[in-house]
């Protein structure tokens, strides 16, 4: 799909057909469901996170708040499941386009769109939201919408946004969940983290914190097969083992599995399906702190990813249901390199000559820090192992996911982190996200690969010009081995069999998080 123009008269339509088409009530063997669709169900789902703030502009993580609040809040575009993965597709906005210049993007609004009180959404609806969501002193949002530089509203139907920089990613910026558009008459209201005001297809009923958000279905809402179920139920379960004994003693319906899991669920037999979104962009990874002695020598973080045996930590960890994944980007991205300079084989002899070449001394000590769930604390003993055979001592510090996350700064002691790397709306994001933050990558970037991420979002390249600067971008990041590269793995969720359209949710197609609207549950 071109960056640059995406323009349909009938564009809502055919979303909506393609869904129904994809997990509408009939039969799905994929996604269960082989009744009609129950539209006084209740569909039960437990998440990997607990229930977060509900104010879309101040998440502490917008990935890990998106599941809670996207089915209360529109936004002018969204990411749906496509033949190939994800796709933007239309919301509030029927129609956008970038000027000749890419220096404002344009959006045609639907007219059908209404806030849970009834009160009309217009264009100045959409730039009260932005503003706020750019100008309010606690805003998270306001980095990840910096491409912004004003928002105006002609006129109801019309809002224009004056780009900042070029950016061609704007679109699918807007799709997540900064881009929710709030009530107006709410957007100073102190409670929007447990009860948020939007134009969603559902309404917030209870907040347990802690423990679950609950959700009734709002009659009346402009796409009617975004609300399958009557009432939507999200529970936080941290523990894995948890999630899975929930479902199987009838007290959810859907929930995410971890790769080591699929086979105990695959054998569950009638009741229950199983279905994995292969092509999805998580990837273990370990970040590398460049400030840390050594590790800002290129041959050393080149000599990591040689020491470390993919396969076996596929095979031993995840059950084989993984694959080793050498570079940034998932296979299915623009800008994968399809024969990269740097490939990292499992080669001891390499990693110990490139160790002894940096002046490395036998045994030196690496610190590592992990979470202290599975996979990332069996994976850091299996590199632990494999690092240890290269003449490295790797020293391990368990933390829970938070505490592992704030520990890995530029000052601590720390060399390596384990962690996941997820795939964003494009593969430009995903890079940027992944490469450009200090808290993600702890190094000064090198310049050649920020130029390149500069490049790719001109809105007026070609997608095949943006495709030649992206891999670019993934050649440095490659061969300066910004992270020991380690596997990529697909989203696997656990469903009754009653439980239909859970094949069809856009952001599990890159990073394995839910998008309840259009699951819902058969009778």
């Amino acid at each position: 799909m071109s960056f640059t123009r995406w323009r349909t008269a009938a564009g809502a339509v055919a979303l909506l057909l393609l869904v129904a088409a994809c997990g509408g009530g009939g039969t799905d063997s994929a996604a269960g469901g082989t009744g009609e669709v129950d539209r006084n169900g209740t569909l039960r789902a437990t998440y990997v996170i607990l229930p977060t703030p509900l104010d879309p502009h101040t998440p502490t993580s917008e990935v890990a708040q998106f599941p809670y609040i996207s089915p209360v809040y529109d936004r002018l575009t969204q990411m749906v499941h496509g033949e190939k993965g994800q796709e933007l597709a239309p919301m509030v906005a029927e129609s956008w386009e970038f000027s000749p210049d890419g220096a404002t993007l344009t959006f045609a609004l639907r007219d059908d769109v209404t806030f849970s009180d009834g009160s009309k959404l217009d264009s100045s609806a959409v730039k009260a939201s932005l503003d706020r969501a750019l100008t309010l002193p606690k805003s998270t949002a306001k980095s990840y919408l910096s491409a912004i530089g004003r928002v105006d509203a002609p006129d109801p139907a019309t809002v224009v946004i004056t780009t900042s920089r070029p950016a061609a990613d704007l679109p699918y910026l807007l799709s997540t969940g900064y881009g929710s558009i709030i009530n107006p008459k709410a957007l100073a209201n102190p409670d929007l983290d447990v009860a948020p005001q939007g134009s969603g297809a559902y309404t917030v009923s209870s907040v347990k914190q802690g423990d679950s958000v609950t959700y009734e279905r709002r009659e009346g809402y402009w796409d009617p097969e975004a609300s399958k179920a009557k009432t939507i139920v999200i529970r936080g379960l941290v523990d894995a083992n948890a999630r899975l004994s929930d479902i199987r003693s009838g007290q959810s319906d859907v929930t995410l599995l971890q790769t080591q899991q699929f086979e105990e669920a695959s054998s569950l037999g009638s009741g229950f399906s199983v279905h994995t979104y292969e092509n999805t962009g998580t990837r273990q990874a370990l970040a590398i702190n460049q400030y840390r002695p050594y590790m800002g020598d290129v041959r050393v973080r080149q000599a990591l990813n040689y020491a470390v045996d993919r396969q076996a930590v596929v095979d031993a960890i995840m059950d084989g249901h993984a694959k080793p994944n050498l570079q940034p980007l998932a296979a299915n991205e623009a800008g994968f390199l399809a024969t990269p300079t740097s490939s990292y084989g499992f080669d001891p002899a390499k990693a110990r000559q490139l160790l002894q070449e940096a002046g490395v001394p036998e045994g030196h000590e690496v610190n590592m820090v992990s979470a202290n769930y599975s996979p990332a604390q069996d994976i850091a003993k299996v590199v632990q192992d494999q690092l240890g055979k290269v003449g490295l001592k790797v020293n391990i510090e368990y933390q829970d996911a938070l505490g592992s996350i704030t520990a890995y700064t530029k000052e601590s002691k720390f060399d390596l982190s384990t962690g996941v790397r997820v795939g964003f709306e494009t593969p430009r994001l995903t890079l940027a996200n992944s490469y450009l933050s200090s808290r993600t990558l702890l190094n000064p970037t090198p310049p050649e690969f920020s130029a390149a991420l500069d490049r790719a979002s001109d809105p007026r390249l070609s997608d095949d010009e943006r495709t030649k600067v992206l891999e670019q971008a993934e050649t440095v990041a490659t061969d300066q081995a910004f992270d020991v590269f380690m596997a990529g793995e697909g989203t696997t969720l656990l469903t009754t069999d009653k439980v239909t359209g859970i094949d069809s949710m856009g952001r599990s197609d890159y990073q394995g998080i839910f998008d309840l609207r259009y699951v819902g549950i058969t009778s």
